[in-house]
């Protein structure tokens, strides 16, 4: 507090003072030319003969991770990619929910499952398992040890949930004033629902995403996805770093208080603006938008694709592209406020008109004028999309007693010097334990004591955990026929792209490494192209030296 002097601050504060001086003097050298070496993280020397250092821009930050299920899972993961120490407080024996959240498992080879579900896998990696029971008093002292040498305690028990622990933040605050406390719930620590469980389906329920999403006569419909628990998480990593911002700055940690609920009303954003502008409730539009037209799913003469023409002059260009340029002299098509306006109509006149073409013809010649649209992929299109290969989006792991590396889902954190990594595949419950805790301090013979009394399990496992957990990236092959004549390479990006949709194409997986991944190689009559630099494939294959939908050199490109 600004009004302590020096002599009459707390020992902690006056700790916390020194060390937020210290981290502004490290700025100021690593924001100069000076070349600084960083250490590396904390647990990573202890076990550096198993894993790597952190490599990502959070290295050296410790969370102790105590939530289960997916807010808080992909919260730490995220954390965890970019570099921070993660350790994973999970139930002896049982481990987090999502253990037994299957099928599916994920493959273990030869046709065989593992035990590991592919829904904990999805935001477990690079975190430390130790497994301790915290309903007993030497669980709790032992998750109490562990939040010593932490920066951060992230958990999404219901609000109160922990505090019959001993684990509430008002019950830590005192006694680790430098942890940033985050808890991620479905309504927050206050207010008169505070109390309440919630799963993600009855937040999107109550968050009213649900009232606009659906056709205009259907019934309210949720997403595909677990939209909420998975923002609250992203919300809670903003949280948590803002946190860590200011504890540069005070030496004081602070609670982090995030509402599914309290994200899901955010996240009205424009349609809850729509409401609040003239609080009047807006029917659904189903897979339109409320204040654009068009904007939305259009029938092709084979199926669907999106078309975002977001402006009058995309319109006009569509309008060019769909040999209607007419429409644009009509005053119910010639404005976007008037398309909104006349949506009734304007909306069956241009599914007509789609419907003419099969949907390749629209993405090719949309694209080429500039006008918004894209296919409608499937999950087994995405990841064979040569884009999103490029991007790493799809990694594959080594994980202990598998015969080959298991695909996972990449990280969307991009950094040009401290980049994500993937140090360790998704653990076993209690992997870590004994190592934990031995670099907590704690010795071997207290280690066997809390194993005894079941306040730990000091697991042990026949098969360790892989030396090298991340494999090297596997050639994905896609083929497709040339008998196709609407998917050839013709100077856009969405001919190869949609092509995953036809029958006939199907990806294939080849097993060789380290071995040249440009290459493009055109044998009997199929395309084969590696994803894995699919950038050069789609130019080295055009048959003439200048593009003239880009309008330059092909070789400038590579």
């Amino acid at each position: 507090s600004s009004d302590l002097s020096s002599s009459t601050r707390p020992k902690f504060l006056q700790r916390h003072c020194l060390r937020s001086a210290l981290g502004t003097m490290m700025l100021r050298v690593l924001s100069s030319k000076t070349l600084c070496r960083v250490s590396p993280c904390k647990l990573s020397s202890t076990f550096s003969r198993s894993f790597s250092a952190a490599t990502g821009p959070l290295a050296g930050l410790r969370v102790l991770d105590l939530s289960r299920i997916l807010a808080g899972p992909s919260a730490t993961q995220m954390l965890a990619d970019m570099g921070a120490e993660v350790i994973k407080v999970e139930q002896p024996k049982s481990g987090d929910d999502t253990r037994r959240y299957a099928p599916p498992f994920l493959p273990k080879g030869n046709g065989e499952d593992s035990d590991v579900a592919a829904y904990y896998s999805s935001c477990n990696r690079n975190k430390y398992s130790v497994a301790v029971d915290f309903k007993k008093k030497e669980g709790q002292d032992v998750v109490k040890q562990l939040l010593n040498s932490s920066d951060v305690l992230i958990e999404n028990f219901k609000a109160g949930g922990l505090a019959k622990y001993g684990l509430g933040y008002d019950q830590l605050k005192d006694d680790f004033p430098h942890v940033v406390y985050c808890s991620i719930t479905g309504f927050g620590h206050t207010g008169p629902y505070s109390k309440r469980p919630a799963y993600d389906m009855l937040i999107q329920a109550m968050g009213g995403s649900m009232s606009l999403t659906g056709e205009p006569e259907g019934a309210p419909m949720k997403t595909g996805l677990s939209l909420f628990d998975l923002t609250a998480g992203l919300h809670g990593v903003i949280g948590i770093l803002a946190a860590l911002r200011n504890k540069e700055l005070t030496g004081l940690g602070q609670h982090v208080d995030i509402s599914m609920l309290d994200v899901a009303v955010s996240l009205l954003a424009n349609q809850g603006m729509n409401y609040l502008a003239h609080k009047q409730r807006q029917k659904r539009v189903g897979n339109n938008h409320p204040n654009v037209v068009p904007y939305q799913v259009m029938p092709a003469a084979d199926g669907h694709f999106i078309l975002t023409a977001s402006n009058n002059d995309q319109f006009e260009r569509f309008c060019q592209v769909a040999g209607r340029p007419e429409l644009m002299d009509d005053e119910r098509f010639n404005t976007m406020k008037a398309r909104v306006v006349h949506r009734d109509h304007v909306t069956p006149a241009l599914n007509e008109i789609t419907s003419q073409h099969p949907k390749n013809w629209w993405l090719e010649n949309l694209e080429k004028k500039g006008v918004g649209c894209a296919p409608i992929l499937h999950p087994d299109e995405v990841f064979a999309d040569p884009h999103v290969q490029s991007r790493d989006m799809e990694i594959q792991m080594n994980l202990p007693g598998f015969q080959k590396p298991v695909s996972l889902i990449g990280s969307p954190m991009k950094f040009s010097r401290t980049k994500v990594d993937y140090r360790m595949p998704p653990p076993r419950v209690g992997e870590h334990t004994e190592q934990v805790l031995i670099e907590a301090g704690m010795t071997m013979d207290k280690i066997e004591d809390l194993h005894e009394i079941g306040a730990i399990d000091n697991a042990k496992f026949d098969v360790p955990s892989p030396v090298r957990p991340l494999a090297k990236k596997k050639r994905r092959v896609v083929e497709v026929s040339d008998s196709h004549g609407s998917y050839a390479f013709q100077g856009n990006t969405w001919g190869f792209l949609s092509s995953v949709s036809d029958p006939t194409f199907k990806v294939q997986e080849d097993s060789v490494e380290d071995e040249d991944l440009n290459e493009l190689e055109t044998l009997t009559g199929v395309l084969r192209s590696s994803i894995d630099d699919p950038v050069n494939s789609f130019l080295n294959v055009r048959a003439s030296t200048e593009d003239p939908d880009l309008g330059f050199p092909r070789s400038k490109r590579n």
